[in-house]
């Protein structure tokens, strides 16, 4: 087996370990090697940034854009929202959420999560007037998406979650009956456990996403967000158990 002239003969079981818990060795690493479900549990918050129209201390008013971004939503270059600016109050708010569910790598660099979220708002959040406004609230929801990854000679993991395919559906709170969906979660990357029975991951940069909701509300956000994974069975290729919730 070939290896990187920064592996010292340590750094080299520790791949072989690798390879040898989380997929079939070969003469020469070629890529993914992940295979099977993955439970796993994690934490995140995130900064959303959906701009405003109107006076925050005015009349509440109705979203003047369905399904598209206001005009001062989103992120300035240094990653503060566009509308906290001299002169105008930003309508920018924090949510922190944790969640669990199954990651099921398919061997080939493709996977599946489903999973279920659970969250809350707090103050100050948007309002009373102008849009967006809303007081304090918690709720959970239902999700899943595809992603693709890659397994790294030393020993990491990267993946990407393929654009288009998150969908999620508001179980309670505020949003019960709605459903949404994310353009694109960033990458995370991670660590493999030499057994390949253990997972770590987590964002490592800032990027900017957007939720849109099928009630037409569209909120570019930037989170954090880090996870746990634990191998659920020895035989990779038995299905999923329990209810899939991320």
């Amino acid at each position: 087996m070939q290896f990187n002239s920064r592996f010292d003969l340590a750094g080299s079981l520790v791949v072989l370990g690798l390879l040898a818990g989380v997929g079939p060795a070969s003469a020469d690493f070629d890529g993914p090697r992940l295979k099977g479900s993955y439970g796993f549990t994690g934490s995140a918050e995130c900064l959303v940034a959906p701009g405003h129209v109107g006076d925050p201390n005015g009349s509440p008013l109705p979203n003047p854009t369905p399904g598209i971004a206001l005009p001062n939503a989103g992120f300035q270059a240094n990653l503060r929202p566009n509308d906290a600016v001299p002169g105008s109050s930003t309508d920018a708010f924090a949510t922190s959420f944790a969640v669990e569910g199954i990651r099921k790598f398919n061997g080939n660099g493709t996977g599946t999560v489903k999973g279920t979220v659970v969250g809350v708002t707090i103050r100050p959040t948007p309002g009373p007037g102008g849009f967006p406004h809303f007081p304090p609230a918690a709720g959970s929801a239902d999700f899943s998406f595809s992603f693709t990854y890659t397994v790294n000679e030393d020993g990491t993991w990267t993946s990407t979650m393929v654009p288009g395919s998150y969908t999620e559906t508001h179980l309670t709170g505020p949003r019960t009956g709605q459903t949404s969906t994310v353009d694109a979660i960033p990458p995370i990357t991670g660590m493999i456990s030499e057994d390949g029975k253990t997972l770590t991951a987590a964002h490592v940069t800032t990027a900017v996403e957007t939720h849109t909701y099928s009630n037409g509300d569209v909120e570019p956000r930037i989170c954090h967000r880090s996870r746990i994974y634990i191998k659920l069975k020895h035989d990779d290729d038995d299905d999923d158990r329990g209810n899939g919730n991320h």
